[in-house]
């Protein structure tokens, strides 16, 4: 027992370094080409490249964990991550840049795929709830605390990109130091697209939306504000505000999502999302407190759309195919994050940063819209009819989901951590 708290508090540690190092780097890059006046298109066009890489990662890096072991696998993957944030500094060509960020994001996939198939093989039955919500809360409060870095280092310096490697780097010593055993993987198979459509076609539309707007937050949220005339500590809490938000609306969306129809909690969330996104829009000039208020609230509340429309679809689909549907709504956000950062992009050149929550508005809206069709065609479910609602976010990876604690497939006999520990003291032992 005593080694499986010590394995566990070795991957939490490890994703805390990872997660808020590479959410620096993120939104360092975002600032630093703005304020180095790039072209929004060709920022947009650079953090596409992450987003490309992740979606690849997600699919390519499972044979290589396979093929050398996750302690290897994690180990190669922090450090090409880590080699990419240092090249940063080293030239100016958007064309290296880009390449960086692609590597930066296949590589990203790698070490998440790492620690969450870890992390999936140390649940049981009895711990799964628990230490899903545990991996989500430090993930995204390691990610808040990445922007806050923001405002701490300065950005047009070698500094950041230095502070970035460290934490990337960083993250391989808890791992590297326990005695962790490598978990069985299981590939995960996605329900062809088709199938999930016919079945639960606002899961899809709704988590292609959701890709779009958080790619496209996340990527060109910091080049937004570093047009808007934020500081860099002002664009450090613009950000950190918004993923804090996520966290804390998480359990209130989750808690109606049990008591109501989904689909109209889903058409609720988004016109609260509206209206917060023309906040933001209209009400900017009230000051820096009103905006960041309002712009985190969008953001938490258009981050709970892919729980929402994750618990709807399982709600139309049969329990065994949870995980396979999934996966799929994973696709259909990838591909939505790839579409984010060069749409917002577009849309900052041709308009100004003025137009970014105009255009997040317009979405929402056009999303509730599409609700309100499917709210005509699929009969209301009762509560009590209703899968039970996790609060999951799309960064989780195939790897992950079957942590899902509706995951009814999830094999409590599976190699868990505290079995393979028990080997491995029988085996010292033997010897």
């Amino acid at each position: 027992m005593r080694q499986l708290v010590i394995a566990l508090a070795a991957l939490f540690f490890s994703t805390v370094l990872f997660a808020g190092g590479n959410a620096f780097v993120t939104s360092l890059l975002g600032v630093r080409l703005s304020l180095a006046q790039v072209e929004p298109l060709v920022i947009g066009a650079v953090l596409f490249f992450y987003s490309l890489g992740f979606v690849l990662g997600t699919h390519y890096c499972q044979p290589i964990i396979r093929r050398v072991g996750h302690i290897r696998a994690f180990a190669v993957f922090a450090a090409v991550l880590a080699i990419a944030a240092l090249c940063y500094p080293l030239s100016d060509s958007m064309l290296l840049w880009a390449l960086l960020r692609l590597v930066g994001g296949l590589s990203a996939a790698g070490v998440l795929i790492v620690i969450e198939s870890w992390f999936s093989c140390a649940a049981t039955e009895s711990n799964r709830g628990t230490l899903f919500a545990t991996y989500q809360i430090g993930f995204y409060s390691a990610v808040a605390c990445g922007q806050l870095l923001l405002g701490l280092v300065p950005a047009l310096s070698p500094v950041p990109f230095s502070v970035a490697a460290m934490l990337i780097t960083a993250a391989l010593i808890p791992l590297a130091l326990s005695r962790m055993q490598s978990p069985v993987m299981e590939e995960v198979e996605a329900l062809p697209f088709a199938q999930v459509f016919r079945s639960a076609p606002l899961g899809i539309v709704a988590t292609l939306i959701n890709g779009i707007l958080m790619s496209g937050f996340f990527a060109m949220g910091p080049v937004y504000a570093t047009l808007s005339g934020l500081s860099l500590p002002q664009t450090a809490l613009f950000m950190a505000a918004a993923v804090f938000a996520a966290m804390l609306l998480a359990w209130p969306v989750g808690h109606f999502c049990d008591r109501h129809d989904r689909a109209r909690v889903l058409l609720v969330v988004c016109v609260a999302a509206a209206l917060a996104s023309a906040g933001a829009q209209w009400l900017k000039p009230l000051g820096f407190a009103m905006h960041t208020a309002f712009a985190a609230c969008y953001v938490g509340l258009t981050c709970s759309v892919y729980a929402i429309s994750l618990a709807l679809t399982n709600d139309r689909l049969a329990r065994h195919q949870i995980v396979a549907a999934s996966a799929t709504l994973l696709l259909s956000y990838g591909v939505g994050s790839l579409i984010g950062p060069l749409l917002f992009a577009v849309l900052i050149r041709s308009a100004g940063p003025e137009i970014y929550f105009a255009a997040c508005t317009a979405l929402l809206l056009g999303l509730g819209g599409y609700v309100l069709r499917d709210l005509r065609r699929v009969p209301a479910l009762a509560p009590e009819q209703q899968e039970d609602f996790v609060a999951t976010v799309p960064e989780l990876l195939p790897a992950m989901v079957e942590l899902d604690p509706r995951n009814e497939d999830f094999d409590e006999n599976a190699n868990t951590l505290a079995e393979a520990f028990a080997e491995a003291d029988a085996a010292d032992r033997s010897a």
